[in-house]
């Protein structure tokens, strides 16, 4: 196998759904709209067509703040990046994307919202999977992208899950903490707490160049870090908890992004799987193909 193709897709199952016709893509008519478990809220807008996703919060408890950022971030080969230094927090695919629908379905152990994006301009269909379960206040994340087109695409990045409105984009790090595990020999899960910029994130009130970020390369997912981390904003009493579930390299950071101008105006989180930036590992997406 090729030194910087991906890992084959998960076992999940990839499923079907009737799309509206093109000129349905991005309709200024969608509205906002919320997906609630029984413990979380997790609220939607459409922008100009396209799919923004706000704070996830306790479903008690209000969103806070205007922050709303790309709800799949995706790169790939031959694209211009809006994302500066080594940051994943957009793509051009993943914000120029538009929105074709959602939809919610049965489980069995709970339910399951699909939300549907459509990108013209290299024939991609992109699927962002959520999944909750009856009795438990979490929500499992995926993606995946397929290829509708003739050509291939190469994709940089993608990710899995992303996380929006942690922190005043301003001020963030007086009120965010970062939590992560440390591993070494006879001496794992070291948790540390720490803030954005003790982590390289550093604050200058526009888009920083820089990101508070922790990975690993390879099969060893644990060798540095636990694949899970915890981001606590201090002000609000709220705390943000990921585990990323792969058998290979992952990569997670933490920094701001501007949907504008140079000032900063939403503090994300991307989680994500095995990608070309950090662990050079690059996916040719055939025609007809799909990798989540």
């Amino acid at each position: 196998m090729h030194r910087r193709r991906f890992l084959e897709s998960s076992a999940l199952v990839a499923l079907s759904a009737v799309l509206p016709p093109v000129t349905a893509y991005g309709s200024s008519t969608m509205a906002p709209f919320e997906w609630k478990t029984d413990d979380l809220t997790l609220p939607f807008e459409v922008i100009a067509g396209k799919l923004r996703q706000k704070q996830l919060v306790p479903a008690d408890i209000m969103a806070v703040g205007k922050s709303s950022g790309v709800e799949v971030a995706l790169q790939c080969s031959g694209e211009n990046s809006p994302d500066q230094g080594m940051k994943s927090g957009m793509g051009q695919p993943g914000a120029r994307m538009l929105f074709a629908g959602h939809r919610e379905e049965s489980t069995g152990r709970g339910k399951r919202l699909v939300c549907t994006h459509m990108d013209p301009r290299l024939a991609l269909r992109v699927e962002s999977v959520y999944e909750a379960f009856d009795g438990l206040s979490v929500v499992r994340r995926y993606s995946r992208v397929t290829n509708q087109g003739s050509s291939p695409v190469g994709i940089d990045f993608l990710s899995s899950a992303m996380l929006h409105g942690l922190a005043d984009p301003q001020n963030y790090d007086r009120e965010l903490r970062i939590h992560l595990a440390v591993n070494s020999w006879m001496a794992e899960g070291q948790w540390h707490t720490m803030r954005p910029s003790e982590m390289g994130f550093v604050e200058n009130e526009r888009t920083s160049w820089s990101e508070a970020q922790a990975g690993s390369i390879g099969s060893w997912s644990s060798e540095r870090y636990l694949p899970m981390a915890m981001a606590e904003n201090t002000k609000l009493g709220l705390i943000w908890f990921w585990q990323i579930e792969h058998n290979g390299s992952w990569h997670w950071e933490i920094s701001n992004v501007s949907a504008r101008d140079n000032n900063a105006d939403d503090v994300y989180a991307y989680l994500g799987g095995p990608d070309d930036l950090h662990s050079a590992a690059w996916k040719n997406l055939k025609p007809g193909e799909t990798y989540q």
